[in-house]
């Protein structure tokens, strides 16, 4: 329940290991920066600043940095990280993936309680320091957490065989403002004629970022091959690192022979225009967890085809395709087959561009995800009350 008038705010602390343009890390700002009644939040962050340091601020979210960046100011960062805990500001530890939530619950001196955000469906490619974290949370637990929150339920169910099962958990969904991404024709038409892309030109796009869970040589692997049965296509990458200036992103190109069919983009501020521009929206990763990539690209009525990782078939439903990862071949098919449609049944396509928005604007609403943290905060805040007074009580 919401706290009566006069009580004071709930104070929830974020601890994140970076802020840069990622998955969690957007998920973490859409959240801090929403105004939920009763509650307060702030942020601190492990690392330096990065891009949404100075938006969370700008949004008068707190945000204190600690640096870390070698085991050196590991070792200082983390006795600031408990100096910081243990000062009283929080009533709630919200923390986010796996080396935040451990040193979130081994920094911890005053029986804050701790909740960990879990956002990863798959240890494939994961680094072998956040690997560790993990296993250790997993057998560590019941020790050092209060609760457990999972974006997606393969993640809950991979991580209940860790372990993780052994505190309450929830799955709770990332959640999209359908208003921020929609569909808008003339705005589409003016992003394409800006990119110098005609309407007969079959456009896919990919917002992601270069790192090795993304797979993009699979990608530029499937376009490759999708170009080749015909399909007059040309691909946008959108993201950090997909750039003129990484070197192995342009082997890759060079590798998949595609590179007429490949424009690099980078980062981008105006990505829920881009979002629209696109005929198809590609997720080809390895791993995933539950991808906002694809729901926005669906909320802005482009459908999507994605490799069956994580929750992201799930996402789609049948408003789009579902192949394995790996599978440059399966992965064109399914483009082809996208291009098919549209130029061939464009009523069907209207449809499908309608269903697609309607799946997430229906099911995965930025409101339900703020409502659901708010009742695991206010549920761990009232529980933390009712155990410290009757310590108190038993101490008299």
């Amino acid at each position: 329940m919401p706290r009566s008038a006069g009580e004071p705010p709930l104070r929830i602390v974020h601890v994140i290991g970076g802020l840069e343009l990622g998955g969690a890390e957007t998920l973490l700002y859409r959240l801090a920066t929403h105004r939920i009644p009763g509650i307060e939040q702030q942020v601190i962050c492990l690392g330096k600043r990065d891009w949404y340091s100075s938006r969370l601020e700008e949004q008068g979210i707190r945000v204190r940095h600690l640096g870390m960046s070698s085991p050196l100011t590991a070792l200082t960062g983390i006795r600031q990280l408990g100096a910081l805990l243990s000062s009283g500001e929080a009533d709630i530890i919200q923390s986010w993936m796996y080396f935040a939530n451990m040193l979130s619950a081994l920094a911890r001196r005053n029986g804050t309680p701790v909740v960990w955000g879990i956002h990863n469906s798959s240890f494939e490619r994961v680094g072998l320091p956040s690997r560790l974290c993990a296993y250790a949370g997993g057998a560590n637990a019941r020790r050092l957490t209060n609760f457990v929150v999972n974006c997606s339920r393969h993640s809950a169910e991979m991580h209940a065989k860790l372990g993780y099962s052994a505190v309450p958990g929830t799955v709770i969904p990332n959640g999209y403002d359908a208003s921020a991404f929609r569909p808008d024709a003339k705005a589409r038409a003016s992003t394409r004629r800006t990119l110098g892309i005609d309407d007969d030109t079959f456009v896919v796009g990919s917002i992601a970022r270069w790192h090795s869970h993304k797979d993009i040589p699979n990608l530029l692997s499937a376009i490759g091959i999708a170009a080749d049965t015909g399909v007059p296509l040309r691909c946008l990458l959108i993201g950090r690192g997909l750039d003129a200036s990484n070197r192995e992103l342009s082997a890759a190109i060079n590798q998949a022979r595609c590179g007429d069919l490949v424009a690099l983009l980078g980062t981008r501020a105006d990505v829920p225009d881009l979002a629209r521009a696109f005929d198809l929206h590609v997720l080809s990763s390895s791993s995933e967890a539950f991808p906002n990539v694809v729901a926005e690209t669906m909320l802005s009525g482009t459908p999507n085809a994605v490799t069956d990782v994580g929750d992201s078939a799930f996402m789609v439903g049948d408003t789009g395709w579902a192949v394995p990862p790996g599978d440059a071949g399966a992965l064109a098919k399914a483009i082809a087959e996208a291009w098919g449609e549209r130029i061939g049944e464009p009523r069907k396509w209207r449809r499908r561009q309608q269903q697609a928005r309607e799946r997430i604007a229906e099911n995965f609403t930025f409101e339900k995800m703020a409502e659901a943290y708010a009742r695991v905060w206010r549920d761990l805040a009232g529980r933390s009350l009712q155990q410290r007074r009757g310590h108190a009580e038993n101490r008299a």
